[in-house]
């Protein structure tokens, strides 16, 4: 199973600031654009409301302006004098005196009832009353050659216009129409159109004449204030067929109305009573923009100081609350790690430290567990030790002594002596004062000295070579682990023929202690090798090489032990593997 440790992993205390900041953010940020976009909204709102009443003044002038030419229109309409001398016009001198002394007068007074530029044209029914002509020339406009003028004509000259036959039926002071007719659209013009009744009849009000009052549509909206609706705005009048009849911007052409939505600017419209026309502003949102760009800012600003503050206080935050999580791992690693003398402690009643007391508990109950454990297992390597090493000694001793009593026999007195002295000197490092650990240089002594014996039974076809690195003579070992190899060697792989050539290698490899028994045996197969590790019932084949596996797995664990290489006639090596170490660091 994979290390949790080696996995990747993102700490709590990121987790926890992230989370923390995450928390703060999403609010300040939601409350920051609420803010402004409620406040460009709200600023709109008041700028169409304010914009909006501001026009409608703008509207009620244009129709102050329009509802004077109407009551000039009033003069003529409800003027019975007038109305009897257009019908009653003959050639004799009392109309022409009529005419010149109150009719031509009445004209002339209309136009001067106001203060506009307008153009008074009156269509007379009456065939017998005489024309009178303002303008010689149909393509300059009137009102710019002559401000205030008037003309009368026959009503013969309208008859076949379609705006005259269209006009509404006349209901009694109520009919009247603003229209562009004729020349008014190309000059800018728009006419005021009425007809002229018989007042004095109050069922019929038979036609007698038709009133054109021609004007100025600038006219109109020049003097109109429309820095009120601000520096940037643009004011359009629009007709009934959405056509601009005029604009404040100057440079201003004739097109099309076309009211296009845009998120730049602000259209407000508004209608203008008695006539067939409404008034547009277009207000640009720069302004606005302007002020809502320092709202952003302070926004931007406010929220920036709001983060900043936020996520000090995630760090501080997290860093308190990461190093108590951190405190626990650390705890939990070490016990993982075997060691459980580690103790940590919170301040106050928190969750934290409860615990951190229960690890405490847990550490002191494992320790407790272990030393128990430990001391039991130490107990039992022990005994196991002794029982193996109970079987050797006896073995070793039995043979010995047998040499012992041949050279007796044959009277060989000094090989005798020199076998007793080395035996005693092999006893003394076995025993080793009922240690189980000998130092690797006693180790090798004692092997050296039950080499000495075999020789002295062997004479000189037992040859012995030693290779020992002196760094590792200092350390210590299991007693007793190289005499059964070379003890093997010479019962086994020796046919007893010839010479035997024996060497023991000591070195330091990667901080391991590699022990190394060469012979120039007979050597043996690989099946005899796994025989001797893993024996099948009934077969006791390699005890001793069994015996010393078992005796340093026990000690110093399962990645140590023994290891042989051989092949028929080619001799064999056996390897043992030990930890380079000391009896003081192996109890500790």
């Amino acid at each position: 199973m994979e290390d949790v440790r080696n996995r990747r992993y993102i700490p709590f205390g990121y987790k926890l600031l992230i989370s923390y900041i995450a928390i703060c953010l999403v609010p300040i940020l939601a409350i920051g654009l609420f803010s402004y976009f409620t406040y460009m909204n709200s600023m709109k709102e008041q700028t169409r409301d304010a914009m909006s009443d501001t026009l409608r003044q703008v509207g009620d002038n244009v129709s102050f302006k329009l509802e004077d030419i109407r009551r000039i229109s009033d003069l003529l309409y409800n003027d019975y004098t007038l109305a009897g001398d257009i019908q009653n016009f003959n050639m004799g001198w009392e109309s022409y005196e009529s005419t010149v002394k109150y009719v031509i007068p009445k004209f002339q007074s209309t136009i001067n009832a106001t203060g506009q530029d307008i153009q008074l044209t009156v269509y007379l029914n009456n065939p017998a009353f005489p024309e009178v002509y303002g303008k010689s020339d149909s393509r300059i406009d009137p009102l710019v050659s002559q401000k205030h003028s008037f003309e009368m004509y026959n009503i013969r000259r309208i008859e076949n216009e379609e705006w005259y036959k269209n006009f509404p039926k006349e209901q009694f002071g109520l009919t009247m129409s603003w229209q562009q007719i004729g020349d008014d659209r190309e000059h800018g013009n728009i006419s005021f159109l009425r007809r002229l009744v018989d007042s004095s009849d109050p069922f019929t009000h038979e036609q007698i004449g038709f009133i054109r009052i021609t004007t100025k549509i600038s006219g109109i909206f020049r003097s109109l204030d429309y820095r009120k609706l601000g520096a940037d705005t643009i004011v359009y009048a629009i007709d009934n067929q959405n056509r601009i009849l005029y604009s404040s911007e100057e440079g201003f052409v004739q097109r099309a109305w076309t009211d296009a939505p845009s998120p730049n600017k602000i259209v407000i419209t508004q209608d203008i009573p008695g006539i067939n026309m409404k008034l547009a502003a277009i207000i640009p949102t720069h302004s606005l923009e302007k002020k809502a760009k320092k709202l952003a800012n302070w926004t931007v600003f406010v929220s920036l100081v709001s983060i900043a503050f936020c996520i000090v206080a995630s760090i501080f935050i997290s860093r308190v609350f990461s190093k108590r999580v951190g405190k626990v791992v650390s705890l939990l690693r070490l016990f993982q790690e075997g060691e459980y003398d580690k103790r940590i402690r919170y301040r106050g009643g928190d969750e934290f430290a409860y615990i951190a007391s229960a690890l405490n508990q847990l550490g002191e109950h494992m320790n407790r567990l272990i030393k128990e454990t430990y001391l039991s297992k130490i107990e039992k390597q022990e005994l196991e030790l002794e029982s193996l090493q109970a079987q050797i000694n006896p073995h070793f001793l039995y043979n010995t002594l047998s040499s012992i009593s041949r050279l007796a026999q044959f009277g060989e007195l000094e090989k005798l002596k020199l076998m007793v002295m080395e035996l005693s000197k092999f006893y003394r490092y076995s025993l080793n004062n009922g240690e189980t650990l000998i130092s690797v240089g006693k180790e090798l002594e004692q092997v050296k000295a039950y080499i000495e014996i075999q020789r002295i039974k062997l004479t000189d076809r037992l040859s012995a070579d030693f290779d020992v690195d002196p760094s590792v003579l200092s350390h210590d070992t299991v007693k007793l682990i190289l005499q059964p190899f070379v003890e093997n060697a010479i019962e086994h792989a020796w046919s007893g023929e010839g010479t035997l050539r024996v060497t023991i290698r000591a070195a330091m490899e990667d901080g391991l202690i590699v022990f190394r028994i060469l012979d120039d045996g007979s050597g043996m197969s690989e099946e005899t090798i796994a025989q001797i590790f893993t024996p099948s019932d009934g077969v006791y084949l390699g005890y001793g090489i069994r015996n010393v596996e078992q005796r340093i797995k026990l000690y110093f664990g399962d990645p140590y032990g023994v290891a042989i290489e051989s092949r028929i006639g080619g001799g064999t090596c056996v390897e043992i593997r030990i930890p380079a170490t000391s009896k003081a660091r192996l109890l500790a």
